[in-house]
């Protein structure tokens, strides 16, 4: 059995570990490190060839340090070069030879920024994407949700960018080593070790920044540990040259006893591109230097190895993991020590409006057995079972879903609810006048459609037109309701099957406001109920 089949048997949500590789694989002239050392190098004006320069600052190291191995000597050579480069450019910025985008010397001078270092920023900040590479991009963001946490030594923002564009919940971003020194959920979390373009100063790329980061590498190293004990971990984007991810190793494995080392070699896994391969080569090695066995898989087809590990599915993403920890660590620790705790059955897709609908109420959460709480779907699964026409759920148990939900909460309903349905079934009196409020509230298609923000009343005649113009995503659900009655119906139930899918894809458990509305509106215009 392969390393990345192991980890979907036993359904582990990686930690992941991300270089420049897929910056480089997804966006145009993005630089490796010795690229962005060449590009800062023309920068400063200088006639002299920037190799002669290189080989003579790593003749000098050699020189001092002459047991370096070749990636050794590299990694220096690239720090001692920036740490140069660093002092160049401030210093033509300082004399007005030189400006930079977005900055000047009176903001250089009362913020403490180095204009090297915005000029790193700037370089980062702004992307473009290969397009010949973005359908293997959109597996690339499938599998990123499915990380419990990601750590990358890049600066740019394209990881963040790529999984807040799919998940509601969104990833807690740490830059620098801010995250290695607070408590935290240990899920759906990205830490940008050597900085983030968005904040200059956080950029380590010279001696005196590297320096300042191996003060602390004992913490952050002891930080990592402790999460990859419990989890499987994956490199993609770097080379088994790469001197940071050898650093990485290297302390991960000091850290370990032999039965550790052996138990945990499986979980370690190094994924390098070989260009052309299609087909995924996997072995397991043994590095001296870092004491340290490995899984190490060559391949170029890394849809392939997003896919894998996308299967994994622990019924919820990561991202909503560490939602309601966060609620469950306010509710139980924090207002626990306020006072005298009461009790509160809730399912999980109450979570989200829990903490607005309690306020300053003092209780427990307390988690039922799967009679209770776990016979009742989530949001997302009534959703697909609704759209889809499953049928797989209860008629019982949907209609004490609905009457459990937040009276203002929209979703499809007209199928499994009306006058007769209500009186049959064997919900509690309080939850049958729940429904009948329900359908005298939401049952109305005009009254719905009248309902929609002005922000969203443009008209369009297409859904393709609608698409084309790139609203952000809520806007667009927005738009797309408001249009409905003019838009091609097969097309709308087409596009809502896409999200409710992504969704469910996804692990999500919550579906967004606009969505929401757009679903009610369709279900009330295809099951034509009061449709006016």
């Amino acid at each position: 059995m392969s390393a990345l089949d192991r980890l979907i048997k036993h359904n582990e949500f990686p930690i992941v570990f991300i270089g420049s590789g897929l910056s480089m694989r997804y966006l145009r002239n993005f630089p490796n490190w010795r690229g962005l050392l060449e590009y800062l190098w023309n920068l400063t004006a200088k006639q002299s060839d920037f190799y002669a320069f290189l080989n003579r600052t790593r003749s000098d190291i050699e020189k001092e340090n002459k047991d370096l191995k070749q990636p050794e000597l590299d990694y220096l050579t690239n720090i001692k070069v920036g740490t140069i480069l660093e002092e160049k450019i401030n210093e033509l910025f300082y004399q007005e030879k030189i400006k930079i985008d977005n900055f000047s010397q009176k903001e250089a001078f009362e913020k403490k920024i180095s204009p090297f270092k915005k000029v790193l920023s700037n370089k980062f900040l702004k992307y473009e994407f290969k397009e010949e590479m973005l359908d293997e991009f959109e597996y690339f963001k499938k599998m990123l949700i499915k990380t419990q946490i990601i750590l990358t030594t890049n600066y740019d923002t394209l990881i963040e960018d790529a999984y807040n564009s799919i998940s509601n919940y969104g990833i807690k971003t740490y830059i620098g080593q801010k995250g290695f020194f607070e408590q935290t959920i240990g899920y759906a979390e990205l830490y940008k070790l050597h900085g983030c373009a968005t904040e200059p100063k956080s950029l380590i790329i010279s001696e005196n920044d590297y320096k300042q980061f191996d003060k602390n590498s004992v913490l952050i190293s002891a930080k990592i540990i402790s999460q990859l004990l419990h989890s499987p971990i994956v490199f993609l984007g770097y080379s088994l040259t790469d001197q940071n991810i050898r650093n990485i190793i290297k302390d991960f494995s000091s850290s370990l006893s032999e039965k550790e080392l052996m138990r945990l070699e499986s979980k370690i896994i190094v994924v390098e591109r070989e260009e052309g391969l299609n087909e995924i080569i996997e072995e397991r090695i043994n590095d001296s230097d870092l004491n340290c066995r490995f899984t190490h898989i060559r391949t170029d087809n890394f849809r392939e190895i997003y896919k894998k590990l996308a299967e994994i599915n622990q019924g919820v993403a990561p991202s909503e993991v560490r939602k309601y920890q966060h609620i469950i660590k306010n509710l139980i620790i924090e207002r626990g020590k306020e006072g005298t705790l009461k009790s509160l059955l809730v399912a999980p897709s109450q979570l989200d409006e829990l903490e607005k609908t309690i306020g300053n109420k003092k209780l427990i959460v307390a988690l039922g057995d799967n009679t209770y709480i776990f016979a009742m779907p989530d949001v997302i699964t009534y959703m697909y079972d609704y759209i889809f026409e499953k049928n797989e759920l209860n008629t019982d148990i949907v209609l004490r879903f609905l009457a459990n939900q937040p009276p203002k909460s929209r979703l499809p309903f007209l199928r499994h609810v009306n006058q007769e349905t209500i009186s049959n079934s064997n919900l509690h009196p309080h939850e049958k006048e729940k429904l009948k409020q329900r359908l005298e509230n939401h049952g109305n298609f005009s009254k719905e459609r009248e309902m929609i923000n002005r922000w969203y009343q443009i008209r369009f005649n297409t859904l393709e037109d609608i698409l084309n113009e790139n609203y952000p995503q809520e806007r667009e659900y927005g738009i797309i309701a408001y249009n409905i009655d003019n838009l091609n119906f097969t097309d709308v139930e087409n596009y809502i099957k896409e999200a409710v899918e992504r969704l469910k894809e996804n692990g999500e458990i919550r579906i967004s406001t606009e969505l929401r509305r757009l679903i009610l509106l369709y279900d009330l215009k295809k099951n034509k109920r009061d449709n006016a």
